[in-house]
């Protein structure tokens, strides 16, 4: 695969330095300074890359909407992943999702081969590597388009047609920002910063159901606690939730929901065992089920994770634990969301790698987050 990449690498370097070149004919300069027209022509099918994280392709929703606002008749697609794609259906910016399954259905190479040819048959004019990472761009590259937009970033790069350069610092811009940045480079307008998660009918309906099954009416003031997160570093302590959720019990007479994913059935098994309340637990089987479940909720309280997003996309009341991660960057996209941190002199750092064993996140008091809730309680009861 390295070898692959380095013929790519080597092909669009060579292709990159005859359009530098090119300065006499007036229509290449140097890629440090590129020269765009705004709205492409003649573009009637598109496809956007976000094979990441929930959040990843929730907080590209807006820059989806303004892709949509200046190709209106264009055909969108999106490549994402089985993890994240479900948060797309409804959404009325998209027409199609395309799913990669790296671990499952495209797991061997001659799978992959043929998903890459399916892709080009495609005949794509435009591809938006919204993900940036040397994969996208190479998805971008063998699609055949003539326009591949994407960030001047990682390896084959030099194969985008049309790129923003430039680097972000730590602690200056939210993701939301960043991908309408990018798309802006050929659509007019700002653009909304608004995220698109749209539940349907029947999955509020379903939800209520299920709430209704597991003995939680709807006259009960119910907050949702997701302790989850992607990696360790990210999750608060069980005990801490534990103390926050008897809080929460005690002064709001609160009814607390315990949702977890598939591989985190200890810890909300941990959580319930700490608190000196009751409370319900529950693992939703899907992620839209997750969304519907936590619409109902007066409250949700959860980590940095894919759960805050699709509150925030909601619009719910969140409180949302951060650790290392840059919250500034990726903060819950709502009006309606606080977050807690503890700050420390080490951020911003490289979260994986911490010698004091994620103080920022372990180490955070549960007078804190406390003190975040019950605003947020007071605010959402005005």
């Amino acid at each position: 695969m390295k070898e692959v990449l380095d013929f790519f690498d080597a092909h669009a370097k060579l292709s990159e330095h005859k359009k530098s070149v090119q300065l006499t004919s007036g229509q290449w300069g140097y890629r440090d300074k590129p020269i765009y027209e705004k709205i492409l022509p003649d573009i009637e099918k598109i496809l956007i890359i976000r094979s990441d994280g929930i959040g990843d392709l929730l907080n590209s929703t807006p820059a989806i909407t303004l892709l949509r606002q200046n190709y209106p008749s264009a055909e969108i697609a999106v490549l994402a992943r089985p993890l994240n794609a479900p948060v797309l259906l409804g959404n009325p910016d998209v027409d199609r999702v395309i799913v990669f399954d790296r671990r499952g259905e495209h797991r061997q190479l001659s799978e992959r081969l043929q998903f890459y040819r399916a892709l080009r048959r495609e005949q794509f004019h435009l591809v938006v590597a919204m993900q940036t990472a040397t994969w996208p761009h190479l998805i971008a590259f063998l699609s055949g388009a003539p326009y591949r937009l994407g960030r001047y970033q990682k390896r084959l790069k030099s194969t985008l047609t049309h790129a923003w350069h430039g680097k972000y610092q730590k602690g200056e811009t939210h993701e939301v920002d960043r991908n309408l940045e990018l798309v802006r480079l050929i659509c007019e307008g700002e653009g909304n910063r608004q995220l698109v998660f749209n539940l349907l009918p029947d999955e509020i309906a379903n939800a209520e159901t299920r709430l209704a099954s597991l003995g939680i009416g709807n006259d009960v003031f119910l907050i949702g606690i997701h302790p989850g997160g992607s990696s360790f570093d990210k999750r608060w302590p069980e005990k801490q939730y534990a103390e926050l959720a008897d809080r929460l019990v005690h002064h709001y007479n609160a009814t607390i929901l315990l949702l977890h994913g598939p591989d985190e059935a200890e810890l909300t098994h941990n959580i319930q065992e700490a608190m000196q309340s009751d409370a319900i637990t529950y693992a939703p089987k899907t992620i839209r089920e997750l969304g519907a479940l936590l619409s109902r909720c007066n409250l949700v309280v959860c980590n940095d994770s894919g759960p805050m997003h699709l509150a925030a996309a909601l619009d719910m009341p969140t409180v949302a634990i951060f650790g290392p991660t840059d919250h500034v960057a990726w903060r819950p996209m709502s009006e309606n969301a606080s977050i807690v941190r503890r700050d420390m002199p080490c951020w911003p750092c490289s979260a994986h790698k911490c010698k004091i064993g994620w103080e920022c996140t372990k180490k955070l008091p549960v007078e804190m987050v406390w003190q975040t809730t019950a605003m947020t309680v007071e605010a959402s009861q005005k």
